[in-house]
């Protein structure tokens, strides 16, 4: 298995150099305003490795701006590149090439990437390289105990040489050396600059794994009414439209054709499989669409004598959509765009499907997916491309907010067209236009509307823990008269990669943000390069080492802690899981923060209490709060958190 991990554009109509774009694994979202070359992008990658082969025409595809003097270049032959991939090799595959051809040696480890260059002529490079020693060593150990093997092996540096020493050694067809080199000969590809072992691999493992890409967009919607005598007269004339294909798509799903739809004997039996398809498509339909499941697709089989051409000649396919609520039908095309969008997706992917044979090998690219979708419709569709990405990597663009999903915001690509640069598609959202961003603030002010208020004062955290400490610290210092969080709000953000997206999205929104975080041996980069980018100013980046005197290297919030009351409290938290085994201070080791002393107490013990090792922080802190009091603390512990609250608020 192979999966795609990056895309780069070159010379291909708005984008002059898109930049390398990263890929995830599952789902990428490309956003942007209209216009900003999402759609050429998709287009790019879908002709550069398109399933039902999809080619580059140079006059249709390169900028237009600059085709008068591209001509002559590409007349001579020296045609302009426009797309590079680049590909990883998963476990599964590595494993099967190293036991197959080199008898279990890891020479092709899992994770090893190659790439593919296509130009506007539609001319493929592929750049895949084995090391060709290692390669070497593993195919001779076999061979280890024959005569001849030291002198033919010895030196090389690349097969081809050892198989030219064989055969200048004239040795009998039977000899296992001979064997071996007629073997490898065999595999020898036709293409010129291939090595045998590098053609190889190539040929016989990666390429038949090389994963195509299937792009959809509204010209693909299935319509209402389809004449088939004119779907059959464009059909032999090789002038299908996509919608065509679509319609063609449904009738292969229910198992029919065009002659047994327009022909006599076959309208029960057609009308029949077609139902039975309706029905299925739209109950899978139903798994994710929630807006109103009081719906059936139903079709029907009729001439018209009296409509409009071409419907006027022949039989019509007529596809309804029956409302069991309200009793009533309407024309397919005259219900709701978002609902038409849906089911004709679901056909002509399940009709690709079937066509192919296959689920592991198909990239998806969707064009503004769900664009006349309802926001909560959109939030369904979402649901649907999360469960698809489990089989099929997905790339789609968009410019609504509800098309993204606030807690996967590191599967963004901001697409921007730039007045010197054409367009450009980068992960950095600190580095983006507040247009090109527009759609992720909001995607992100809907996420955390739903969890919080977001005042004018917000201090940006890790997690749930430090909001639930510094909530009860700060109200036992107000209760002294000191300072508290007062009029600010905690934003608990999930991690601290996300606080650096936070800060970038939240940042020109004219809110007043201050970033609280644990510290690692070293800066955190992306605050760093929101610090240098002027987006955050340096006092408003805190952490919590700067209250512990003397400050330590390292130190989350459990460190502004007693240890022994921390210790106390786990064993609580854990008491049952613990099962007799306690925990003490002097058991722990050296290391400069107390999570990670009790993870390798934990490790050292063999006790699992999550799957992933470590411990619940969040249990811990909640076991914990009880104990901190104003008599419990010592002054200098009370201290640290004065500290804390007084350098937020001058800040803020």
């Amino acid at each position: 298995m192979l999966k795609l991990v990056q895309a780069h554009v070159w010379k291909y109509k708005s984008i002059e150099d898109s930049g390398a774009v990263e890929i995830s694994d599952t789902v990428t979202v490309l956003v942007g305003k209209n216009e900003s070359g999402k759609t050429a992008f998709l287009e790019a990658l879908h002709k550069g490795l398109a399933l039902e082969g999809t080619k580059y025409s140079y006059v249709a595809d390169y900028p237009r701006k600059d085709l008068v003097r591209y001509r002559p270049q590409h007349d001579a032959g020296k045609h302009q590149k426009v797309l590079q991939l680049r590909f990883r090799i998963e476990k599964a595959l590595a494993d099967r090439i190293n036991r197959e051809v080199f008898g279990g040696a890891e020479i092709v480890p899992a994770g090893t990437t190659f790439s593919r260059e296509t130009t506007i002529a539609n001319n493929s490079t592929i750049g895949f390289n084995v090391d060709q020693q290692a390669a070497i060593a593993a195919l001779q150990k076999p061979l280890a105990d024959l005569e001849h093997k030291q002198a033919v092996f010895d030196g090389a540096e690349r097969l081809e040489e050892v198989l030219t020493k064989i055969e200048q050694l004239e040795l009998p067809a039977d000899n296992r050396l001979a064997a071996f080199a007629v073997q490898w000969r065999s595999r020898a590809l036709k293409a010129t600059g291939w090595g045998l072992v590098d053609g190889h691999i190539w040929n016989a493992y990666v390429r038949p794994a090389l994963p195509k890409f299937l792009y959809f967009d509204d010209y693909k919607l299935l319509e209402g009414k389809i004449n088939l005598q004119s779907l059959q007269q464009r059909q032999s004339a090789g002038s299908l439209t996509d919608a065509d294909e679509t319609a063609l798509g449904l009738l292969q799903l229910a198992g029919t054709t065009l002659e047994e739809l327009m022909g006599d004997e076959g309208y029960e039996t057609a009308k029949a499989k077609l139902e039975a398809i309706g029905l299925d498509i739209t109950r899978k339909v139903f798994d994710f669409w929630r807006q109103n499941q009081d719906l059936d697709v139903e079709f029907d089989l009729k001439a018209d004598a009296k409509d409009t051409a071409p419907y006027n000649s022949g039989v019509n396919l007529y596809v309804r959509i029956k409302n069991r609520r309200h009793g009533v039908t309407v024309p397919f095309d005259q219900r709701s765009k978002g609902f038409i969008w849906f089911f004709s997706f679901l056909v002509w992917f399940d009709a690709v499907q079937s066509r192919t044979e296959t689920e592991d090998e198909l990239i998806l690219l969707l064009d503004e997916p769900g664009l006349n979708l309802h926001a909560l419709a959109q939030a369904d569709f979402l649901a649907y491309i999360r469960d698809l990405s489990e089989r099929h990597q997905i790339i789609y663009s968009t410019h609504s907010p509800f098309m993204v999903d606030g807690s996967r915001l590191d599967e963004v690509r901001v697409v921007e067209d730039r007045a010197k640069d054409g367009t450009k598609i980068s992960g950095d959202l600190a580095g983006s236009s507040d247009e090109a961003v527009f759609p992720l603030q909001a995607a992100l002010g809907y996420s955390i509307a739903q969890n919080l208020f977001i005042a004018k004062k917000n201090v940006l955290v890790e997690g749930p823990a430090d909001l639930l400490l510094l909530q009860h610290m700060g109200a036992m210092l107000e209760a002294q008269g000191k300072q508290g969080l007062g009029d600010a709000i905690l934003v608990p953000v999930g991690g601290l990669d996300k606080l650096a997206t936070f800060v970038a999205l939240l940042g020109s929104n004219k809110l007043k943000l201050i970033v609280l975080h644990d510290r690692a041996g070293s800066p955190h980069q992306k605050l760093e390069d929101l610090v240098r980018q002027k987006l955050i100013e340096r006092k408003r980046v805190l952490d919590f080492s700067m209250f512990i005197a003397p400050p330590p290297s390292e130190a989350d919030i459990e460190d502004l802690l007693p240890v022994d009351a921390y210790v106390a409290a786990f064993n609580s938290a854990y008491i049952k899981e613990l099962n007799g085994t306690v925990l003490a201070a002097d058991d722990l080791g050296p290391q400069p923060r107390i999570i990670e002393r009790i993870n390798h107490w934990l490790k050292s013990k063999g006790i699992t209490l999550l799957k992933d090792g470590g411990f619940n922080h969040y249990r811990v802190m909640q076991a914990i709060l009880p104990a901190l009091t104003e008599a419990s603390l010592q002054q200098e512990e009370l201290l640290r958190f004065e500290q804390l609250f007084d350098r937020v608020a001058a800040a803020l």
